[in-house]
């Protein structure tokens, strides 16, 4: 998933897609424009399957693919003890491209047995809308995915319309309504600038639950989620109406891409864009959203039932959180970042030197990795790093400000050795 709008400029309020599930979902698992050349390492199943019951309200998930792979299955079983319910985008309808309909594995789907909620998304740039058209292949969607023995708990849309199509959009919801099989809940995802239209009272009337959407930018300098912001919306959005509602909360970094005229040209999170430019690497701070998730659910305010993380992490995909940050946040642990170091014997007295991040917090690289094997007369690094051996030692010592996510690895460069081990390396943060 992309974004939600392009950013006309940096102080223009860019509603994300990919913080609010909107925007062009890629068909790619991860995303092909790095922030840094870290290398990931696959991540092993999260021990949280107490999660759930850890917490009084509801933890859901954005699955953000429209071509699924083998990654996508992998990442249900991982993240079971995490999510009660999955929200998989289902379908998109954008200019140039039409209606296409995401190649989900229903197989793998019903096998998982949670609840899901398939999600259509209407691109808010559509200049018209035919009601009974999306209600018709809405309803042709649930059915077949019910066919296929996915536990379909609702639908939900996504539609990221200015506030002045809000007429038109109750009236499609309501078409809508009128056609869905029995047992379907009516989602929809909310934009904060709704708020202060009247015409979001008839959009609210239509629909069963709605999931608002906080993840947004004033200002590149804040990132792109400002829990103050954020805050101020929930409280606003629970005392408009006294439907039930949930909050998507961000787990991801995207980046402005900026022109060398310093116009922003588009939004990259998940996938790359194939277009020119200096990337501006905005990030949802874990803590900074672990602290209003404990706020909210110290006092929850009215009719909100709980989250929808967006988005589930796949392998590959280096914007957004590995799943044990999600996991951190959900159960209120600590959050912190650890290195292990680790090498591999090439041959030739030849050793690969690595360090890992085995905590739950993406954090700055080591500042530093001692080598202090025996008989080490030759090394080389890895760019970002550089190699010292000053005072008769040999280091790598950081020359950039890469960081590495938690669960993942990333190499240094070798080093030549009568003798290596991991105990011999020693990591300075």
């Amino acid at each position: 998933m992309n974004f939600r709008a392009l950013v006309a400029s940096f102080f223009a309020v860019v509603l994300l897609a990919a913080c609010s599930p909107s925007g062009e979902p890629s068909s790619s698992a991860g995303d092909s424009a790095p922030r840094n050349d870290t290398v990931i390492a696959p991540s092993a199943p999260v021990a949280g399957s107490k999660a759930i019951a850890m917490i009084g309200l509801s933890e859901s998930v954005y699955i953000w693919q429209r071509m699924w792979l083998p990654a996508n299955i992998a990442a249900l079983a991982d993240s079971r003890g995490l999510f009660s319910e999955l929200r998989v985008l289902a379908a998109q309808d954008q200019p140039g491209e039409g209606w296409i309909q995401a190649r989900v594995h229903l197989p793998s789907l019903k096998s998982d047995g949670r609840a899901v909620r398939p999600v259509i998304r209407l691109d808010g740039r559509l200049p018209t809308l035919n009601a009974d058209e999306v209600a018709g292949k809405a309803v042709v969607l649930i059915d077949a995915w019910r066919a296929a023995g996915v536990q379909v708990d609702g639908v939900e849309i996504d539609y990221d319309c200015a506030a002045s199509k809000l007429d038109g959009y109750a009236k499609l919801l309501a078409t809508l309504k009128a056609k869905l099989p029995g047992g379907i809940t009516l989602s929809i995802t909310a934009l904060p600038s709704w708020m202060d239209s009247p015409a979001l009272a008839g959009v609210l009337a239509q629909a069963d639950e709605a999931v608002l959407q906080v993840h947004a930018v004033t200002d590149p300098t804040h990132g792109l989620f400002d829990p103050k912001q954020a805050q101020a919306w929930i409280e606003k959005f629970a005392q408009t109406d006294s439907k039930p509602f949930r909050v998507a909360l961000p787990a991801y970094g995207s980046a402005l891409v900026v022109d060398a005229q310093g116009h922003t040209v588009g939004v990259e999170s998940e996938a790359g864009l194939p277009v020119a430019g200096q990337r501006l690497e905005l990030f949802a701070d874990p803590q900074a959203v672990a602290n209003m998730v404990h706020a909210l659910r110290e006092k929850p305010p009215a009719h909100l039932t709980g989250f929808v993380w967006f988005r589930m992490p796949l392998p590959g995909d280096r914007r957004a959180w590995p799943l044990a940050t999600i996991a951190a946040v959900i159960a209120g642990r600590e959050l912190h970042a650890d290195f292990v170091s680790d090498v591999v014997a090439n041959g030739n007295g030849a050793f690969d030197v690595s360090v890992r991040n085995t905590g739950n917090l993406e954090t700055l690289l080591p500042a530093s990795v001692e080598v202090a094997g025996k008989g080490c007369s030759d090394a080389d690094a890895l760019p970002g790093y550089e190699v010292d051996r000053g005072g008769g030692k040999l280091r790598f010592v950081r020359e950039s400000r890469f960081t590495l996510p938690a669960t993942q690895s990333r190499p240094l460069g070798w080093v030549r050795c009568s003798q290596l081990t991991p105990a011999d390396l020693h990591v300075q943060p």
